[in-house]
């Protein structure tokens, strides 16, 4: 709210004059304009124009000396009669009442842009709280999942710990056992000092009908400690013959090898012209130590349990309960008790199960 710039009260700018220089508020009593008279755009108070060039016209009011209008309303106000004294209370209490009007107006603008701006915080302040809450909810859920999947874990990690480790075995197993796949092995073929293991494969391979050559031979030999069996408590001991072992180029060869072998299961080491009394030998695919240890049980179990066909083909060891039953596989100690129960010492049939 503007002040007059003469005698510093508030005033209302709709019934003010104001200077177009300085931007200034002067009532019009204090500046000598009638109330009723137009103030023209271009109108300047006394203080701009006191530096003008005076024509010694007394026009011009100084500040602190009032116009004879004011002059007059002083004199008024000045009486010291009952009606004089009245109208002086009723302006003053009517500029107070304008002013406290005016103050009042500015107050509540003031506190409505206030609690305007309290509310726009408050609503941001809730709608973080709000963001912050359903954050919470979620990690609170994801923990909660977390725990649920941690419990389930630690009851379930043996096994599937156990499992995993069995597979893992179950797959190195057959990886040992595909590099094997061009071998064959030689058992219970007298060993004598000095032999050449290369000769002695290729007068096999010769009895069996297979004709081989040298370069078809990648390797030969021994393998395996020397076993000794006691014939007698106090008698001689007798050195059974290690496993001749015959790595061939090609897998064919190795192939047409066994199948000579079956077809002349009976051979002995008299049909190999080797000294000694004849004695019963066989050719065999060659297994690891684990396919040896599974196919040996696999046999045993079979043989107490009835089954007609355990054998070994390319390296997989396969059973067969009776033909025309599926052929059922042992990989490991799992499908021992798969395929032949929990107990096959006790010597009751389980029909094989498909694999």
């Amino acid at each position: 709210m503007p002040k007059c710039g003469a005698c510093g009260q508030f005033l209302s700018p709709a019934e003010a004059a104001k200077c177009m220089k300085c931007r200034s508020w002067y009532h019009r009593e204090c500046v000598n304009i009638q109330n009723k008279t137009q103030i023209p755009p271009s109108w300047e108070c006394p203080d701009c124009r006191k530096n003008l060039a005076r024509d010694n016209q007394a026009e011009t009011p100084v500040r602190g000396h009032a116009p004879p209008a004011l002059e007059e309303s002083l004199v008024n106000l000045m009486d010291t009669s009952p009606v004089n004294n009245t109208a002086l209370d009723t302006t003053e209490e009517l500029d107070i009442r304008a002013e406290l009007r005016l103050f009042r107006e500015e107050f509540l603008i003031t506190v409505r842009q206030e609690f305007q701006l309290l509310r726009e915080d408050l609503s941001g302040l809730r709608a973080a709280l709000n963001a912050t809450n359903d954050r919470l909810s979620n990690l609170e859920d994801r923990v909660a999942d977390l725990e649920s999947r941690k419990e389930v874990q630690s009851k379930q990690s043996p096994d599937v710990a156990h499992d995993t480790i069995a597979e893992l075995r179950c797959e190195l197993n057959d990886r040992d056992q595909e590099l094997l796949g061009n071998d064959i092995q030689i058992t219970n073929l007298p060993e004598v000092s000095g032999e050449n293991p290369t000769h002695t494969a290729m007068l096999v391979a010769s009895k069996l009908g297979i004709k081989i050559k040298a370069r078809d031979v990648v390797s030969a030999e021994r393998v395996g400690g020397r076993r000794i069996d006691a014939t007698q408590a106090a008698g001689p001991t007798e050195t059974r013959p290690r496993f001749l072992v015959v790595r061939l180029a090609r897998r064919d060869l190795r192939d047409e090898l066994l199948e000579g072998a079956r077809v002349r299961r009976g051979m002995t080491t008299a049909d190999l012209d080797m000294p000694g009394p004849p004695t019963r030998f066989y050719v065999n695919e060659r297994l690891t130590k684990v396919n040896r240890e599974l196919f040996r049980r696999a046999r045993e179990a079979g043989g107490r349990l009835g089954w007609q066909y355990v054998w070994c083909k390319r390296g997989r060891i396969l059973a067969r309960y009776k033909p025309g039953d599926s052929a059922c596989r042992i990989r490991c100690e799992a499908d021992l008790l798969r395929v032949f129960g929990p107990d096959p010492v006790a010597g009751v049939n389980v029909i094989p199960t498909n694999i």
